[in-house]
Order: structure tokens, then C-alpha cells, then sequence
């Protein structure tokens, strides 16, 4: 048996249920924080399980097997029945007394105390099916990226661009869909026993309101799947809270897109490479010749997260030029937290590479002389405020492109709609039907072009970043 190797698997799992859980706190703790507490006590208590585990199975192992053949085996050191006396009291009667206290809730509790075995049980799934030379654990080649292992970066921006959009999520979340449902019902009441010209204002503020959802008349965006599932069951509390973040439900299904096509398309590299793998390898060496000239020899610590947000973004663009979903991108709120991980990352990066002292002196715009020193006073808030403007750019840029175009398709589609209830079929609709195709193909360059806009300019800003020799070598390649 390989020890190192099921410690890693075990490891992995666990971290991989470590991010899981606290994706799921974070998802309920605005609505519910009973169940939010009640998952995180359940993931801490499995993983103190294991934790214990491990060690009490190094003690047993290695009393058992340190003897010659034949030899008495050693006894046990008293360390192994005092750590399992510990994990007895931390992991059983803790979970006693949350459940007989009553502060966590049971079904949330066992949610989480099973979330580790789950990620164990899908990774061995993923062994079995993936055994031999192409397992699905084994490393990226060398054939599709010479930064390494891209998987643990991607999955990393994605957990943080969720929690990320959650901090930025509208207050809605937290409604309670029975109060929903009163305010409603009352609603209706009010309506029915007041006046016309009341109810007509209430209808306007109920289409201005749901404009952003697909409904009312001044609609943004064409109705979605997760609209329609809100008009056949509008009492569930589930596919409320989808229809109250579609954007939120969009993001994390292009998450999944992304990641699932780098694995189909890279599961089995062959030398002569097919036409998925072919084109995943030419979009990745190209990205990596451009970046490369910017950022010289620190291109494998950056190019990673480069690639995971182009991906991002494109499989975001993408998804919502198909009929039935929705581009992400078109709401400020996953712009701005793709803009603020961004940020993050690069001032980050300028510590790590210039130090506290040389990323302060690179705010201060490196004064060197008597009047770069008098112009601190000057140059200091307008090197702060250009970068703090980082942000703001890179979100509302790709968040105004997408919204325009989702905008325009709306305004063709309603027109026409409009000439079919007017009866005039041959004469306007081929004609809408047409600038609408034109108007899509226009939104998939629109798409390709913002998530390439966006990680290039995420390159530039780490450039700005790099030590002044690097900038010089960085020139000198460029004008090579």
C-alpha cells in the first residue's frame, strides 16, 4: 500500500471539503445562520476525526511493523491511548453536547459531518473510473501548459469569485419566501379594494422592479429557464432564491462549463493532438507568447490565474448567447468581484515583489531627486486613486460591453413580437430575424474580446508590479 499516496488523497479531499463547506456557510449565512454554524461545526468535527485518525494509525503501524520477524512485538506507547482518549472527548462528545444543547441544527450538522466522506467517496469514484495512465488525478502535461498544475488556481478563483459574489449579492437573499408570500397576498388584497389609478401605479413599480429578472415591461434581458421555473412553482423557496440570483446560479454553471471542458478536452493528450485538445493548446500558447513578453521569468507564477479568468470570462460571455440562459457578466455584481479579485491579486503580487517599502515607494511614484519629493504631497493620493480606479474599470468595462448587447437583442426580439401582434409577418419579422442572428454573432466577438481585454490588462497591472529590472528585461523582449 502506498501511504504517501492515500495521505495525499486524503488531504486533498479534505481541503476540497474545507472549501466546499465554506462556500455553503457563506451561501446561508444571510438567510439562515443556525445552518451556516451547524455545517461548519459538522466539516471542523469530521476533520478533527481525521486528524486523530491518521495519528492513532501511525502509532499502531508503527508499533506493529518496527520489530524483526519473530520478535515480540513492541506494546503500545502511552501517547497512542491518550490521543485516542483526546479524540474520543473532542470529536464524540462534542457532538453530543452541540446536538443536546440544541445549537446546531441536526439535519445541517449531519450535512457536514458527511461532507468529507462525500468528497472522498467522488474521489474514489474518479480512481475507479479513471485508473491506469489516464487517471483523472494525474497532473496537467507539459503539452498544455509549462506553468504546471492549473486545476488548484482555477479552483481557487472560482470559490473566491463566489464568496466574492455573495458579499456582493443584493439584500433579497435574506427574505423569508413565507413573508414573500403575505406581502403578496396582501398586495393583491390592497389592489383589489383600491382604486384604479392605484393599481395602476403598483403595476409600473412592479415592472420597473422585475425589469432586471425578465419580466415587467422594461425587461433587460430574454426570460431564462430559471425565469421560467419561477412562473410554474412560485411558492418554492428554492427556485425563489435561484430567480433572485440568477446571475449568482449563472456564474457558478459557467464555472462548471469551464472545468469541464479543459478536462474532456485534455482527459487523454496524445501526441498528434484532436481537434478539442488542438485548440485548447493553440489558445494557451498564444495567450503564454503574449503574456510572456511582459512578464519574462515570472510568467509561471502568473500565467494560471492569467488563463483561469480569461476561461472564466469567455465561458461566461458564452453561455449567455445560448437561448434559455443568462451572461453572468451582465451584472455588475460578478464584474465587481472579478475586478476585486483581480485587484487583490496584483497589490498582493507588488508587496511580494517589491516589498512593504517598494510597493510603498511605487505609490509614491519612486521619487529619486528634491522634486519628486515635493511632489509626494501630489503624486501620493493620485498613484492611490489610480489604483482604486483598477477596478472600477475593469468591472464596468466588460459589464457595460455585455449589457449593451444583451440589451440590443432584447429591444430586436420585442420588435419582433410587436410585428407579429400587428400582423405583419413578411414584412418585418425575416428582416428582425436576421439583425438578430447579425446582432449575435456580433455578441460572440463582443465575448472572445472582453475576456482577452480583461487578462490582458490583469498582465499589464502585474507587469507595473515587477522589480525595475524586470520591466527593462520585459522591454528589451518586447522589442526583440
Amino acid at each position: 500500500m502506498n501511504t504517501e499516496a492515500g495521505t495525499s488523497l486524503l488531504t486533498r479531499s479534505l481541503g476540497a471539503a474545507w472549501l466546499l463547506a465554506l462556500a455553503l456557510t457563506a451561501l446561508y449565512l444571510p438567510s439562515d445562520p443556525m445552518v451556516a454554524i451547524s455545517i461548519l461545526a459538522g466539516q471542523s468535527l469530521t476533520a478533527a476525526n481525521f486528524f486523530f485518525l491518521e495519528r492513532l494509525v501511525k502509532l499502531f503501524t508503527r508499533s506493529a511493523f518496527s520489530t524483526e520477524p519473530g520478535a515480540a512485538k513492541s506494546p503500545l506507547p502511552g501517547t497512542f491511548f491518550a490521543l485516542a482518549a483526546v479524540k474520543v472527548t473532542v470529536v464524540y462528545g462534542g457532538a453530543f453536547a452541540l446536538i443536546a444543547s440544541r445549537v446546531v441544527t441536526p439535519a445541517a450538522f449531519a450535512a457536514g459531518l458527511g461532507l468529507p466522506l462525500l468528497v472522498l467517496f467522488l474521489k474514489s469514484v474518479m480512481l475507479a473510473f479513471g485508473s491506469g495512465p489516464y487517471s483523472l488525478l494525474r497532473r496537467a502535461p507539459r503539452t498544455a501548459t509549462s506553468s504546471g498544475n492549473v486545476a488548484k488556481p482555477a479552483a481557487f478563483l472560482l470559490v473566491a469569485l463566489a464568496l466574492m459574489a455573495m458579499a456582493c449579492a443584493s439584500p433579497g437573499f435574506a427574505e423569508d419566501p413565507a413573508s414573500v408570500g403575505t406581502d403578496q397576498t396582501a398586495a393583491g388584497s390592497a389592489n383589489h379594494a383600491g382604486s384604479a389609478d392605484h393599481a395602476g401605479s403598483a403595476d409600473h413599480a412592479g415592472g420597473d422592479a422585475g425589469g432586471e429578472h425578465g419580466g415587467g415591461g422594461g425587461a433587460t434581458h430574454l426570460p431564462n429557464w430559471i425565469t421560467i421555473l419561477n412562473d410554474y412553482f412560485p411558492s418554492s423557496a428554492v427556485v425563489h432564491w435561484m430567480h433572485e440570483n440568477e446571475y449568482l446560479v449563472f456564474a457558478w454553471l459557467a464555472g462548471v462549463v469551464f472545468l469541464g471542458f479543459a478536462w474532456f478536452a485534455m482527459r487523454r493528450p496524445q501526441p498528434v493532438p484532436g481537434h478539442l485538445q488542438n485548440a485548447l493548446e493553440w489558445i494557451v500558447e498564444s495567450m503564454q507568447d503574449v503574456c510572456g513578453g511582459m512578464l519574462g521569468k515570472h510568467l509561471d507564477r502568473y500565467f494560471p490565474y492569467i488563463m483561469a479568468i480569461f476561461f472564466y470570462i469567455l465561458t461566461m460571455n458564452l453561455i449567455g448567447i445560448i437561448p434559455g440562459l443568462k451572461a453572468s457578466t451582465s451584472t455588475l455584481d460578478v464584474t465587481l468581484a472579478l475586478a476585486l479579485v483581480t485587484f487583490l491579486f496584483v497589490q498582493v503580487s507588488g508587496i511580494r515583489n517589491l516589498g512593504i517599502f517598494g510597493y510603498f515607494d511605487h505609490l509614491a511614484g519612486s521619487p529619486r531627486d528634491v522634486v519628486g519629493f515635493a511632489m509626494l504631497p501630489v503624486m501620493i493620493p493620485v498613484h492611490i486613486l489610480g489604483e482604486l480606479v483598477k477596478p472600477v474599470s475593469l468591472s464596468c468595462r466588460l459589464f457595460g460591453n455585455i449589457f449593451g448587447e444583451d440589451t440590443l437583442i432584447v429591444v430586436f426580439v420585442g420588435v419582433a413580437a410587436l410585428c407579429l401582434k400587428a400582423s405583419l409577418v413578411a414584412l418585418a419579422v425575416p428582416p428582425m430575424a436576421g439583425i438578430t442572428a447579425l446582432f449575435m454573432l456580433l455578441q460572440t466577438l463582443t465575448a472572445i474580446v472582453q475576456a482577452l481585454i480583461f487578462s490582458l490588462l490583469t498582465t499589464v497591472y502585474l507587469y507595473m508590479m515587477l522589480p525595475h529590472e524586470a520591466h527593462a528585461h520585459g522591454e528589451d523582449a518586447h522589442a526583440h
